[in-house]
């Protein structure tokens, strides 16, 4: 018969010195068992480089990098058996079965032996059928949210919009933790993608999401930096929203946008209509988005490069640039200098000819897209029948003109 052996009673340095001996894994198991056991373990100032999160289905998996390299998996289960496995290069070394904490305070208490303030990233790429609400809220600070969520056996597509509505309220609670976000992911109601992207965040990227985004989802972003790699974008409708750019009716946070459509791109449609300055492409310049310094990465294999650039000018005097690779890559960079002319007698008149012009644009666009919404809603919850009312729907219409000229009155 084996006897337990009294670690916690050896004096503070013999203890310490036992502890200090211990594998890695040794260590974060026995710093998890107690509060006691895991200030002994902090003193050991133990360090990682970042934490990543995954979260697929039943199961949360921690992952913990110390200099590039892999240090620890925990496989958390939040299925009824509430299975933990601690993982060393994909074996498992520790297992065992515990209801009364979440997997979320496994982490909290492993980051907070490595000293990690933050996680790295948070992906997701199932949702578990269990409420997980409980369990995503006490997570610390997140620097990337990354939605991979795919349903490949949903039977059809009102099971697919509800499982759509719990994500949407997963990403609502932890997209606030985080200022930047990482689509791969295709929306199928794309209210549910308008609302991220009108959400307030450093970054969003959206990469092969497979959505078509169109001139009202470029128009209610807000991001600083806006990357979109996927050839379902209309050159057309990106000019026209640098156009709305040049009017200062648009986001006024942008510092950086990106278009990736692997295809050729069309210079004279993309910069019809505003009055860009050629600049040579030798000229030497750097590009800062959030203070740091942004250079071109070339797509397609490493063959697309920069061919074209232009400068243009907003009304308040603020400038951006434009370029132009050669295989469909277009970069939008806002310089942060701006000038602001103070305007003289003789050019009031057109001010006030310009300031009415852009509210008529912006309400306008208000007005076509709560059209778009209306629209979806409509032939979403309720069986669409050309004998509808028409009556009803210039109702509905003269309903939403008026919430558009108030909201244009509030901005």
């Amino acid at each position: 018969m084996t006897t337990a052996f009294p670690l916690l009673r050896l004096p503070y340095l013999a203890l310490m010195h036992a502890l200090k001996q211990m594998e890695f894994l040794d260590r974060i198991a026995f710093s998890i068992l107690s509060k006691r056991t895991r200030k002994y373990v902090k003193l050991l100032k133990m360090k990682s480089k970042n934490v990543n999160l995954k979260w697929n289905g039943n199961r949360i998996d921690m992952i913990v990098f110390s200099d590039l390299t892999r240090v620890l998996e925990v496989n958390m289960y939040i299925d009824e058996y509430q299975r933990n496995n601690f993982m060393n290069q994909y074996k498992p070394v520790y297992s065992w079965r515990d209801s009364s904490l979440l997997p979320v305070d496994y982490v909290l208490s492993i980051m907070d032996v490595m000293d990690c303030k933050f996680i790295n990233k948070f992906i997701i790429v199932g949702i578990s059928e269990h409420d997980c609400l409980p369990i995503i809220a006490k997570l610390p600070k997140i620097d990337e949210v990354v939605v991979q969520h795919d349903w490949p056996d949903v039977p059809s597509y009102e099971a697919y919009f509800q499982k759509e509505r719990q994500l949407l309220r997963v990403l609502k609670t932890v997209l606030p933790l985080s200022p930047a976000v990482f689509i791969t992911y295709q929306f199928q109601n794309r209210n549910h993608l308008r609302e991220i992207l009108n959400g307030h965040f450093d970054a969003v990227i959206l990469m092969r999401s497979g959505n078509w985004i169109t001139l009202n989802d470029l128009w209610i972003t807000n991001a600083k930096i806006l990357e979109i790699h996927t050839t379902k974008i209309n050159m057309k409708d990106l000019n026209r929203y640098f156009k709305l750019w040049t009017k200062k009716i648009c986001n006024d946070r942008l510092e950086y946008l990106e278009v990736r459509i692997n295809d050729k791109t069309s210079v004279d449609l993309l910069l019809d209509g505003l009055n860009a300055v050629s600049v040579p492409i030798e000229t030497q310049r750097e590009f800062r988005v959030l203070g740091n310094v942004k250079r071109f990465v070339p797509g397609r294999f490493g063959t697309d490069r920069i061919a074209f650039e232009f400068d243009i000018t907003r009304a308040d005097g603020r400038q951006a640039t434009i370029r132009i690779g050669t295989w469909g890559t277009v970069c939008f960079y806002v310089w942060p200098e701006s000038t602001n002319p103070v305007p003289n007698q003789s050019s009031l008149i057109s001010t006030f000819y310009n300031s009415c012009l852009h509210h008529f644009e912006r309400l306008f666009l208000r007005f076509l897209l709560a059209c778009e919404s209306f629209f979806f809603f409509f032939s979403t919850n309720f069986n669409w029948n050309r004998d509808y009312d028409v009556r009803s729907i210039c109702l509905y219409f003269l309903t939403v003109l008026l919430a558009c000229w108030f909201l244009n009155s509030l901005f």
